[in-house]
């Protein structure tokens, strides 16, 4: 439930704040004054499209806040979590800000979140039904998903939507492994062509580098042979070598030692040292051993690099890319052996999925058509009440072959609507005027409101075209359906105002050459006063005030809770 909505710098609203409760809600003020700009508000907090030009004109960012009750274990508190985010105490906080530069950003609970989340959290939140819905509701996809919503088939469908997504991937796999099979032999031959190429080849990770390294060795073994033997001589082989000197030392040190035992501490380290230098004489030994020259080797290197390098133009620039391409290969050779298997298997799950689906697009059918019988004339006696006593209400189904169901399900959907006797129904889009489809729309959710499942429904402008008894109708039908919900209805009907439980009243004035707008609850005598210049005009009398106490006291404990 929308609990209150702040508003800064949007349009001509500098700074604005309307409180809402549960139950039927109003917005009420003078032509103008700027009602419908609140519900714009709701949208775009819920994640609508945002245009520069709603930015107050003397400033450069726009703020819209709106703070929700939410059921704690609901659907939008799963969406949160989905998110990695959670309530505050039962409150959900939606914010959008707006910039002049384009960087438009949005929170929820004061984290970053994207407009798509917004949009989602926005569809279990609020439904909004304006200009713009009751246009929607001429298109045929609308009409499917309000008899769908009655059928409560809205689960059905998303069935219906998965297994014509799996059964035409499945059928996709099955034609393109038909028409694999006129290449099928000749891509085997290539495949085991090329798989004999690597494995004669017994390519292995690091090769290359080894073998490039050994080529270097050999190609400098003289002047590394060289080297070697002098590093020898200067620790070993020579009279004065490093070995000989430490023994010396050693020796020395030692007769010291019997003369005094001071002098027997540094033959430790010396002993360590001539350690250190006999496993450095062993290692460059094995390194002089190492670079000797074999006969043909350097040949044979050379040969090996140049058959890697043919490899890696046609494999891949690695040995473990080569090796990579080499499992593909057995893995494709493996399901090509497999052919005939991996196709019948592929065209039994293509027959699974085709009897999966039928079987789910019919149980949908069923339902929708079942379901138009009941809402057909549902819909047509709240009409009839609303005003239209002589409509007709009709729900077309046009059904489909099996072989042409869509995600849709197999049918198109028409509402059909006859206002006067004797006519045929017709498409809604050829004779509902703009009045009629208000109230079309009215008595459609006035049916479906006991199926929806959003705590929050908004009306704006669902008075257009009504009066006099009529009004007290639709008033009545909006106090209905908000019957354990929240509903928020622009009006400029004395009958509707008088029927809510809360009233906000939105006025428009001129202050320092700037226009601005407030959002005021109103209660008591404000409240008679405001209904009584819905019914007057600008120039309230005793007489409308009397009428609005009228109105007021005919809703009865309604007006004592507002």
């Amino acid at each position: 439930m929308l609990r209150e909505l702040r508003i800064r710098n949007f349009a001509v609203i500098e700074s604005a704040a309307a409180e809402f409760r549960p139950g039927l809600n109003v917005l009420t003020g003078e032509t103008g004054a700027g009602k419908s700009m609140l519900i714009d508000a709701i949208l775009l907090v819920l994640g609508a499209r945002a245009q520069t030009d709603v930015i107050r004109g003397d400033t450069d960012t726009a703020t819209i806040e709106a703070v929700f009750d939410v059921e704690p274990r609901g659907a939008v508190a799963a969406a949160l979590e989905e998110a990695g985010l959670s309530l505050d105490d039962g409150l959900l906080v939606a914010r959008r800000e707006l910039s002049r530069s384009g960087r438009h950003r949005a929170f929820v609970n004061d984290a970053a979140v994207t407009v798509g989340l917004l949009e989602r959290l926005g569809d279990h939140l609020v439904e909004v039904h304006g200009q713009h819905e009751h246009a929607r509701l001429l298109e045929p996809a609308r009409q499917l998903e309000l008899l769908d919503r009655f059928a409560d088939a809205e689960e059905l469908r998303e069935r219906v939507t998965s297994l014509v997504a799996k059964f035409r991937a499945a059928r996709a796999e099955v034609e393109r492994a038909r028409a694999a099979e006129r290449d099928r032999a000749q891509r085997e031959d290539l495949l085991r062509f090329q798989l004999s190429e690597l494995d004669g080849a017994r390519v292995r990770p690091g090769e290359e580098e080894e073998l490039r390294q050994e080529r270097r060795r050999l190609q400098h073994a003289d002047k590394l042979a060289a080297g070697l033997a002098e590093v020898v001589a200067l620790l070993d082989d020579d009279r004065d070598a490093a070995t000989a000197r430490l023994h010396r030392a050693t020796r020395v040190l030692g007769d010291l030692a019997r003369l005094d035992p001071a002098f027997a501490a540094p033959v430790e380290p010396l002993d360590a040292a001539n350690a250190q230098l006999e496993e450095a004489l062993a290692a460059v030994r094995a390194l002089r051993d190492s670079v000797a020259v074999e006969p043909g080797r350097l040949e044979s290197l050379d040969e090996r690099l140049d058959a890697l390098t043919r490899l890696k133009r046609k494999y891949g620039d690695t040995e473990d890319a080569m090796l990579k391409f080499r499992d593909e290969v057995a893995a494709e050779l493996d399901r090509l052996s497999r052919h005939e298997e991996i196709r019948a298997a592929e065209e039994r799950r293509l027959g699974e999925l085709q009897a999966e689906l039928a079987q789910a697009a019919t149980t949908l059918s069923e339902r929708r058509r079942v379901a138009a019988e009941r809402l057909a004339p549902a819909v047509e006696r709240e009409l009839r009440a609303l005003g239209m006593e002589r409509s007709v209400f009709r729900i077309g189904l046009e059904r489909a072959e099996l072989e042409e169901v869509s995600p849709r399900g197999l049918e198109r959907v028409e509402f059909r609507l006859s206002t006067n006797p004797g006519e045929e129904a017709r498409s809604l889009a050829r004779v509902a005027s703009g009045g009629e489809l208000s109230r079309t729309m009215l008595g459609l959710q006035t049916v479906l409101a006991k199926a929806d499942r959003v705590p929050t429904m908004v009306f704006d402008e669902v008075d257009a075209g009504i009066g006099g008894r009529v009004a007290s109708v639709v008033a009545q039908k909006l106090a209905m359906a908000a019957e354990g919900r929240q509903v928020l209805c622009v009006t400029h009907l004395a009958p509707i105002a008088a029927r809510a439980s809360h009233h906000v009243r939105v006025t428009k004035s001129l202050r320092a050459g700037r226009t601005r707008v407030a959002a005021e609850v109103l209660a008591g005598d404000t409240r008679v006063e405001e209904i009584a210049r819905m019914l007057a005009g600008e120039r309230v009398t005793d007489t409308a005030r009397g009428h609005a106490r009228e109105l007021l006291g005919a809703s009865g404990p309604r007006e004592r809770r507002a």
